[in-house]
């Protein structure tokens, strides 16, 4: 009897740590992307999400033509918007606390009902849950518990998220349908050139690029 709560007590830990949350923060994480506009016209495309320490690279990849990279520094409080302009390169410098505040109205969000589905994305078996907003706007995800994001700004619309999305749709302030569903979930070693402004982009402010826009 000694004997086996000697091993029962030995391998707990392992049991617990195995179901343990942590936080995502190396790695690069891929969406499929379907938008739809108004009139039912949709467009596809990748979504990747490269993740290393407190840096985050987003960039948006589109069937159509439309690209655009987004390079987080949440260490330095600096932020990039990586854009193409009439065949310049530009890295825009944005404002993190405007980034913060508009991630506000999805502050204090619910998760509630959460299942396993038993539904595999990307190769992880995905819980399915319901998003309640504080507004009282909802979204249905699917998502995985065993990983959360590092830093608050990884999801615009997942502040303080316990967990890492899989899949879900949302729809834009414009009116357009997003989709999106993890193709990859990479927990790997990232170069930290992913993350800086490439020699080639000048960089402006937003007011700047404002002015070159009109």
């Amino acid at each position: 009897m000694k004997i086996r709560s000697l091993i029962l007590l030995t391998l707990l830990p392992a049991a617990i740590n195995a179901y343990a949350q942590k936080p995502f923060t190396e790695g690069t994480i891929t969406y499929k992307v379907k938008v739809e506009a108004a009139g039912k016209k949709v467009s596809e495309g990748t979504y990747t999400f490269i993740i290393k320490g407190g840096q985050v690279r987003k960039e948006l990849q589109m069937s159509n033509g439309y690209n655009y990279a987004l390079l987080m520094n949440c260490n330095s409080n600096t932020i990039y918007s990586l854009q193409n302009h009439n065949g310049k390169k530009y890295a825009i410098q944005l404002n993190m606390d405007e980034m913060r505040d508009r991630q506000q109205k999805y502050t204090g969000a619910t998760l509630k009902g959460e299942k396993n589905t038993g539904k595999i994305i990307a190769g992880i078996t995905a819980f399915k849950g319901d998003l309640a907003y504080t507004d009282g706007s909802h979204l249905e995800i699917y998502f995985t518990p065993e990983w959360y994001p590092d830093k608050q700004l990884t999801y615009e619309r997942f502040p303080g998220a316990t967990f890492l999305p899989l899949a879900f749709t949302y729809i834009e302030d414009d009116s357009h349908t997003m989709y999106m569903e993890a193709e990859t979930v990479s927990v790997a070693p990232v170069e930290n050139a992913v993350f800086r402004v490439p020699n080639e982009y000048k960089i402006i402010t937003n007011a700047e690029y404002k002015q070159l826009s009109r």
